[in-house]
């Protein structure tokens, strides 16, 4: 018999796991040492591996990556948003970080060496730079090219002039519905409400914005766009300080137990919130009747 067999099988359930439930499988993973994550991320495919690490705690997760080899990290930030990379480089040493930062493409190793000058309680620390900003001369079907060729997580083109100032925004519905000839111009919409970059981030959840969108654009003096805060973005902003709960015994238990008791938490909220949906069912037996009923 392999003796590899079984470290292969927890291996392989770990990383189900992981691809099942990256939410969960961030929150075991938040409570172990760096050495033993990046054990994990390391094996894990890079798509699977960086939707755990950008569920994770910033804190948490930079030090996972500080335990993996360079071309890893690099690897995994390319599968990653920018975002959420430049949330990861904050907490890292300097020179490391500036080793990463000068492996990273050149258009993101300008977006996070310019996100990173933001002190880390302000808003444009968090903001995300990956939209898609066109003139208000595009026409509609080249805006819609850029689109596909784009992968960003905001379905909006905003519009902008020269000089980077945010004009208003084209909703994708709107783009695709357009003639092809039709300019950004005659389709932009002015944004309701804008979050200024020096503002400090605890006060973002009080904005009246969010009342009526889940993403607004994050924008610098002379409203030049930096890019976009989403809401989720910014409720993992404020909780980037919080300290994990620690698990028991961790050595007693293993990876896999860890697993495995984060995947049994779920089920079993999934049971509460969908038994009380469920229709009800008769008793097997009749229900004991009193005497008078006799």
């Amino acid at each position: 018999m392999d003796a590899n067999r079984p470290v292969d099988r927890e291996a392989a359930l770990s990383l189900a796991f992981m691809q099942a439930h990256p939410v969960q499988a961030a929150r075991v993973l938040e409570t172990l040492d760096a050495q033993a994550s990046a054990a994990i991320f390391e094996r894990a495919a890079a798509r699977i591996a960086a939707s755990v690490m950008a569920a994770m705690l910033p804190r948490q997760a930079s030090r996972c990556v500080a335990a993996l080899s360079d071309a890893r990290a690099l690897e995994l930030f390319s599968a990653m948003n920018m975002q959420v990379t430049v949330s990861l480089l904050r907490y890292m040493p300097p020179e490391r970080r500036n080793t990463l930062i000068a492996g990273l493409p050149t258009a993101s190793s300008l977006a996070s060496t310019m996100l990173l000058g933001f002190d880390q309680d302000a808003l444009g620390a968090w903001a995300d730079p990956s939209v898609i900003m066109l003139p208000a001369s595009t026409r509609a079907a080249d805006a819609l090219a850029r689109v596909r060729q784009t992968e960003v997580g905001h379905p909006a083109v905003f519009v902008t002039d020269e000089a980077r100032r945010l004009l208003g925004v084209v909703p994708l519905p709107s783009l695709l519905r357009a003639p092809d000839v039709a300019t950004l111009a005659t389709l932009m919409q002015l944004t309701p409400a804008v979050l200024m970059a020096l503002a400090p981030l605890a006060g973002a959840p009080a904005h009246p914005g969010w009342a009526s969108a889940s993403a607004l654009p994050v924008v610098e003096s002379g409203d030049r766009l930096l890019g976009v805060m989403t809401h989720d973005a910014m409720t993992r902003a404020l909780r980037r300080n919080q300290a994990p709960e620690p698990s028991e015994s961790h050595a007693d238990i293993g990876l896999t137990g860890l697993m495995v008791r984060a995947c049994w938490q779920t089920v079993v909220s999934l049971v509460a919130v969908c038994l009380p949906l469920m229709p009800r069912v008769p008793p097997v037996w009749p229900e004991p009747r009193g005497d008078d009923e006799r």
